[in-house]
């Protein structure tokens, strides 16, 4: 997937939102409920890299 952090999350904030409102199908619901679980997922994988680079500079500037 190739999206950044800020347009995942807006998504899936938009995501929600339908979900919420109660007046998507089944089918509908369930293809957004797919696209939300898989932008999660990617936003879970981007904050891990992003704390894995500051752990890295953490310690770099410890042996420093």
């Amino acid at each position: 997937m190739d999206i950044t952090y800020e347009k995942a999350i807006s998504r899936l904030e938009e995501i929600v939102k339908k979900l919420e409102s109660g007046s998507l199908s089944l089918e509908e619901s369930l293809k957004l409920y797919e696209e939300g679980a898989e932008l999660s997922l990617h936003c879970h994988k981007l904050l891990s890299e992003a704390r894995l680079k500051i752990v890295k500079l953490n310690e770099d500037n410890k042996d420093e």
